[in-house]
């Protein structure tokens, strides 16, 4: 299973947490939380946790007796609070840092018996679909997102490029455009201008001669 470098390394690796713990965390993170529910039916179905039914604060089965025989501190904290999470009915976060490798050491120290009991709980939180990954494939996942958003970057600045270019070009055809227009309009009011001054006044004139000169005349008036 390919690994979401954003999702998955990027804010742990932003904690300064070390790529192998990034890889020790992704080994062991289940698909999602562990649902109290479930947790509950397992391990009253298995007999690892059963309750009294008349004294409902008390518990037994073989977690219970696991627990009762470990030391303080450690493995037998981290089994309590799990209980307290399940039978406070709330979920388990083993699927973050660092619930997730929390769990997987517990797990690990279990008695064979107990271990198929976790199995079934790691199971019903979809397991573990990162199971097997190495710090170089993190590594590796890393890279490759940096290779894909140096692309992307890459490709985004040349597309703003030619956007940019798109832009200018269309301003430089709309500048050009205006230059024309006024060089006509300039036109329009010269030719009249010319017209009105040495052409109109012979409208009513039938002497060639005249019409000839006053023409030339504009044409000699007339300024590119």
């Amino acid at each position: 299973m390919s690994i979401d470098y954003l999702s998955e390394i990027k804010p742990l690796e932003d904690q300064g947490i070390s790529f192998e713990s990034i890889s020790v965390h992704l080994n062991s993170k289940t698909a999602y939380a562990m649902s109290p529910e479930e947790c509950k039916y397992i391990l009253q179905d298995n007999a690892a946790v059963l309750l009294d039914p008349v004294k409902v604060d008390q518990r037994s089965g073989s977690l219970i007796e696991y627990y009762q025989s470990l030391e303080a501190g450690g493995a037998k904290d981290l089994i309590a609070f799990f209980l307290g999470r399940i039978y406070g009915n709330q979920s388990v976060a083993t699927d973050q840092y660092p619930r997730s490798i929390q769990f997987a050491s517990v797990e690990a120290s279990l008695p064979e018996s107990l271990k198929e009991v976790s199995a079934k709980l790691v199971e019903s939180a979809g397991g573990r679909p990162y199971s097997g990954v190495t710090e170089q494939d993190i590594i590796d996942a890393k890279a490759a997102w940096e290779q894909a958003e140096a692309a992307r970057i890459d490709e985004e600045e040349r597309k703003a490029a030619e956007e940019s270019a798109a832009r200018e070009e269309k301003k430089a055809e709309e500048e050009r455009q205006r230059q024309i227009d006024e060089k006509l309009q300039a036109n329009d009011a010269q030719f009249w201008s010319l017209y009105n001054q040495h052409v109109a006044v012979l409208k009513d004139a039938r002497e060639v001669d005249g019409w000839q000169a006053a023409i030339q005349s504009m044409a000699d008036g007339w300024v590119e």
